[in-house]
């Protein structure tokens, strides 16, 4: 299942992951941190190969 790591994210900005994720299953809550919705989340990786601050985790 993959995370978020908040001390690692900057949350300060749009999400740069909500674009690379190819089924839409990435958000941002109203503090700024991205949101996986498992239920739509295929675990492909792309999010967490691609965010620059390497806050996205899969465990």
């Amino acid at each position: 299942m993959i995370h978020v790591d908040k001390n690692l994210c900057p949350h300060n900005h749009v999400c740069p992951l909500i674009k690379v994720c190819p089924v839409g299953a990435i958000s941002q809550n109203q503090e700024g941190y991205p949101i996986v919705a498992h239920d739509l989340c295929i675990e492909c990786g792309q999010c967490v190969a691609n965010c620059p601050m390497k806050a996205m985790k899969n465990n």
